[in-house]
């Protein structure tokens, strides 16, 4: 509280209280989301890649190089793209199978300076790839067209990594490919399969046959072993566990829900309706976190069968907060406005956002005032496609609240008059 006894949401009492080991007013917490909002709502596209001849299925982050990334297509295509270095043409390209080679699931192997990474496929693989030498070592092979492997997840802190398959199989093994336990933990294929960061031997699955489990993998022997069992109405897509500490997980399903599970007993807390429906030629849409904030990001696919549904609705992303389930703010962009953005994953420090519509990806950064400001002096700080932040903000603008017309008029004759300084100087 301040001095007249009120509840205060300053960040410096926010901070003080958490050294002094108090647990913050609600308040105080959900003020943090304020600057990580501000910085997300200035998001244009910065750089983006459309080389893939099939739609984009996976993707990650670098684990210390926030300039790169790594994407895989349907056709088992992957790039590794230094957006800075390479602009909007990675220079690294592994090329797939064509059909049948989808990658399912993809993650950077930490111990070689991100050289390399591990994938799951539809040609029923799991692979290291090398980037660098383009090459590739195959730890498991079903050698079977009806059996494959979908999810993948690494812990380097564990020395193992997990593989979940299409028939609900769960295979555990060492980084090295030894293979270490297998059990059939669902009924239905394994959608996604991860660990906890900050509780390395907590671990979740989900399934077609709806279900979301958590495990300790410490104890894993059948498939009733589990530590908490959630069903769901539909087919369950993703379950992610919060950047941040861990404490939440986010599911999607294949029709119109997000569930949000807290600690410590990963009840549901929360029940969004959001329109994300399942279509067999679209990547399955998955929530994700923001890695400062429980903050959820998703991408939009607006459904006339949808309760609030509007005539032209746009096709936004998303952002939730999860310790309340209200919308916080929907984002577009004109360059992508009319594409379904399947994916979407921030970097591990929250200023760069990866996406994934159909075979395009992006690459989003923040655009601030001052940056706006020089682009109206022509000068060549403008987004790789060419548009404007001046531009995105006419279509943003149908979301968000308009500047007054004073306010647009004071800012262009500042720019102007600065212009004819310059002119003249010269």
């Amino acid at each position: 509280m301040d001095c007249l006894g009120r509840v205060s949401c300053h960040i410096v009492h926010y901070l003080r209280n958490v050294t002094q080991g108090t647990h913050p007013p609600v308040w105080q917490d959900q003020a943090l989301n304020s600057p990580v909002m501000k910085t997300t709502s200035q998001l244009r596209i910065h750089k983006r890649y459309s080389g893939f001849d099939r739609r984009t299925t996976a993707m990650a982050w670098h684990p210390t190089n926030p300039n790169v990334v790594a994407v895989g297509s349907k056709g088992g295509d992957i790039i590794m793209w230094n957006y800075e270095l390479d602009g909007d043409n990675p220079r690294i390209t592994i090329k797939g199978l064509g059909p049948g080679g989808s990658i399912q699931a993809l993650q950077f192997d930490e111990r070689n300076n991100g050289c390399k990474a591990y994938t799951v496929s539809i040609d029923g693989t799991l692979a290291l790839h090398d980037f660098l030498l383009k090459n590739r070592r195959t730890f498991l092979e079903t050698e079977d067209l009806d059996h494959w492997y979908t999810s993948l997840d690494v812990s380097v802190q564990g020395g193992v990594m997990i593989i979940g398959d299409n028939k609900g199989y769960v295979n555990l093994l060492t980084l090295d490919g030894e293979q270490l336990w297998q059990e059939k933990l669902h009924k239905q294929k394994v959608t996604h399969i991860e660990f906890c960061r900050s509780m390395p031997w907590c671990l979740v699955t989900t399934s077609v046959d709806r279900s979301l489990k958590i495990w300790d993998i410490r104890n894993m022997k059948t498939r009733n072993s589990y530590v908490v069992n959630h069903m769901h109405r539909k087919p369950i897509n993703s379950a992610y566990f919060s950047r941040t500490d861990g404490g939440r997980i986010v599911t999607t399903d294949q029709e119109s829900e997000i569930r949000v599970y807290s600690c410590p007993s990963f009840n549901l807390s929360h029940v969004i309706p959001h329109p994300h429906r399942q279509f067999q030629h679209l990547t399955p849409i998955k929530a994700t976190w923001h890695p400062l904030r429980d903050i959820i990001v998703v991408g939009r696919y607006p459904d006339p069968v949808f309760p609030g549904y509007v005539s032209n609705e746009p096709r936004t992303i998303d952002f939730f907060n999860a310790a309340t389930g209200e919308l916080m703010y929907q984002h577009m962009d004109k360059g992508y406005s009319d594409k379904i953005v399947s994916l979407n994953m921030f970097n591990n420090t929250g200023d760069r956002l990866l996406s994934a519509a159909g075979m395009f990806v992006w690459v989003w950064k923040p655009r601030f005032d001052h940056q706006k400001s020089n682009s109206c002096k022509g000068s060549k700080d403008s987004d790789s496609d060419g548009d404007s932040g001046d531009e995105n903000d006419n279509t943003r603008k149908k979301l968000t609240r308009r500047k007054s017309t004073n306010v647009v008029e004071k800012e262009m004759k500042f720019a102007v008059n600065k212009m004819k300084i310059g002119k003249n100087k010269k």
